[in-house]
């Protein structure tokens, strides 16, 4: 049996105003934490504070950033490090806009149908297999320098679908089962990771999960209640009239649409 070499956290964001409304993020669409999100990423932090946490990374996005440095806050000596490649998926058209406003019929064809070559309309749309391609590969170079560098705690914060993805790949080895691993705001998953070994597969990782969707370190109190199911539920019938845009600046605008008659 290969030994554990390293241990992967991967962490969701916390929350920001765009999930709180409903609304699809991707990479265009790249608010700050809101106040809800702030508390979560302290209770990361506050989970992590007691582990030789050695490497944090994150995607570029501001949520991720956020999350990342309250945990390193706890651990400065540790490297800092964001990556492009750990963006989330990009949701092409449909960032900004409310879940009942295709998001949720393309998730059905990714999770039901297994459609993983799906992509949203727009032209730098992704797929989960084009996710895949470029979240796993950053994956494993962050693993296998964190292995030869002699760093045992590396913690990663980045994005719901790509921790999905990410979960599925290298737990199944098929982007049919990332269904079943989804994510709430500021969740851990924990991997033990061997980076040789006999078994190792394709991707010359052992992987093991001690944790998935973990959010034991979120009080009652900070917890979100707001996921892209729960608008099935909703008692807001014009919630789905609110469209996220960034403007010339590069600020984000909310903007209510009027409902169609």
């Amino acid at each position: 049996m290969a030994e554990t070499q390293l241990t992967l956290y991967l962490i969701r964001h916390g929350e920001t105003e765009v999930n709180s409304h409903n609304c699809v993020q991707g990479q265009r669409i790249d608010p700050p934490l809101n106040e809800r999100g702030r508390m979560q990423a302290a209770c990361v932090g506050e989970r992590f504070k007691d582990v030789a946490v050695d490497w944090v990374v994150t995607s570029t996005a501001r949520r991720a950033a956020e999350t990342g440095n309250a945990i390193h806050v706890y651990h400065p000596q540790a490297p800092l490090s964001s990556f492009d490649s750990l963006t989330e998926l990009n949701f092409g058209d449909l960032e900004g806009t409310h879940v009942t406003a295709g998001y949720m019929d393309l998730v059905a064809k990714w999770d039901i149908e297994h459609q993983v070559d799906a992509r949203a309309p727009g032209a730098q749309s992704e797929s989960p297999e084009d996710c895949a391609r470029r979240a796993v590969a950053s994956i494993q170079h962050i693993v296998q320098t964190a292995a030869a560098e002699g760093r045992r705690h590396v913690c990663a914060v980045v994005h719901s679908r790509l921790i999905q993805i990410v979960l599925a790949t290298l737990l199944d080895g098929s982007l049919e089962t990332m269904g079943a691993y989804k994510q709430k705001k500021a969740a851990v998953n924990i991997l033990d990771i061997a980076t040789t070994a006999a078994d190792a597969g394709q991707l010359g990782l052992v992987c093991i999960a001690r944790e998935i969707n973990s959010v034991s370190h979120i009080p009652a109190k900070a917890m979100s209640h707001v996921y892209s199911s729960s608008c099935l539920s909703s008692q807001d019938e014009h919630s789905e009239l609110v469209r996220f845009e960034t403007d010339s600046s590069g600020a984000l605008v909310m903007k209510r649409l009027l409902p169609t008659t």
